[in-house]
């Protein structure tokens, strides 16, 4: 007992690590792992870093714009952070079409052999903004790791219908054909119809089956590194079986969720079905939840499928974000500014709006 604190119990105390509540402790090693697992260790979970881009041989930059440290390419670290541009900002400027606002900048040409002047205009993020993640259509499928019993085809969903072309073995008397194939029968909860049907030249067995329960796992992250506030994310999906799990480091561990806080779970058949986000309760929680779990600004899902009878409906149709966005610059149109090099030593970039502005040239 810690010399801190004097306790005075009156039965026997329970230490058990698989729960939480008030009618049991954790052991001390339990405390220590997750005093550990929720420090903010990891450079890119820090509320002041973008690194949803992070790859071999780049350094980290920190923008002022943005407030946040990111990540760039070593060999393009002139290009990619603008240090091979100038730049100009204005805050606050006022200007019309019939009165534009003049910056004056000092350059030096002798033959205006000079780069393009870019402009870029600060815009507030949008609020509550709907966006499709994911359609599961077949141009989503490389989005996921390959899985040939997943069908993608308009919703994802069990592939249920199996093809199995036969070899020629031999002739059996002078009018009949022998054919046959192998067919692993160990990949299927159960097998509906059989039946042989003949394609062109080829002979076929044709297999109406359900296969074993299978997970669905993204291959990829999607980047949040624009989102301010995540409203909720929602899955459109029919039947029962179906369950989501969560990852916000790239597929190195997995969530799910339990009444009011994130668990961690297993990414296997077995646990993603036993204490995997059902549609119901992946679409109530509250954008609370969902923002103590962005620190990233990166997130991936996996998804269980599973039929327990030919006739069930299982499947996925959409996963939607609504979110509210970052402030962000964005390319001013060329009719809503002119450039004039008025001299040798002198640019003037006429702005015909209002607003903050940078200028690079």
């Amino acid at each position: 007992m810690s010399e801190f604190f004097s306790v005075t119990l009156n039965k026997d105390v329970v230490l058990d690590d698989s729960v939480t509540n008030n009618f049991a402790g954790w052991t001390g090693q339990k405390i220590l792992d997750e005093i550990i697992r929720h420090r903010v260790t990891r450079f890119e979970s820090l509320d002041d870093v973008n690194a949803a881009n992070k790859k071999d041989k780049q350094v980290v930059v920190y923008s002022d714009d943005m407030k946040k440290f990111t990540t760039i390419d070593v060999e393009t670290i002139g290009d990619a952070a603008g240090l091979s541009l100038k730049q100009i900002s204005k805050m606050g400027v006022v200007g019309s079409t019939s009165s534009p606002y003049v910056v004056d900048i000092p350059v030096n040409t002798l033959d205006f052999k000079v780069p393009r002047v870019n402009v870029l205009q600060f815009q507030q993020g949008d609020q509550n903004v709907i966006k499709t993640l994911n359609s599961f259509s077949n141009s989503d499928s490389g989005d996921f790791q390959v899985d040939d019993m997943i069908v993608f085809d308009d919703t994802t969903h069990l592939k249920t219908e199996y093809d199995y072309q036969m070899q020629y073995i031999g002739d059996i008397g002078t009018d009949n054909k022998e054919y046959g194939c192998e067919i692993d029968t160990n990949i299927f909860k159960s097998i509906e119809d059989i039946q042989e049907n003949t394609d062109g030249v080829n002979e076929v067995i044709a297999i109406i089956a359900i296969p074993m329960d299978r997970l669905l796992i993204a291959s990829g992250d999607k980047d949040l590194s624009y989102v301010q506030s995540i409203d909720y994310f929602k899955v459109t999906a029919t039947g029962s079986n179906l369950k989501i799990v969560v990852s916000v480091d790239s597929g190195e561990s997995w969530k799910t969720f339990n009444t009011d806080h994130w668990e961690d779970v297993n990414l296997t058949v077995e646990d993603v079905k036993a204490r995997g986000i059902s549609i119901n309760t992946f679409n109530a929680i509250n954008s609370t939840y969902w923002n103590l779990l962005n620190a990233n600004k990166k997130i991936r899902f996996a998804y269980l499928l599973a039929m327990d009878s030919i006739d069930d409906v299982e499947n996925i149709d959409d996963l939607e974000l609504q979110y509210d966005g970052q402030g962000k610059w964005v390319q001013s149109k060329e009719d809503t500014y002119d450039v004039v090099y008025s001299s040798n030593t002198n640019l003037q970039v006429l702005l015909k709006f209002s607003g903050d502005v940078k200028i690079n040239y």
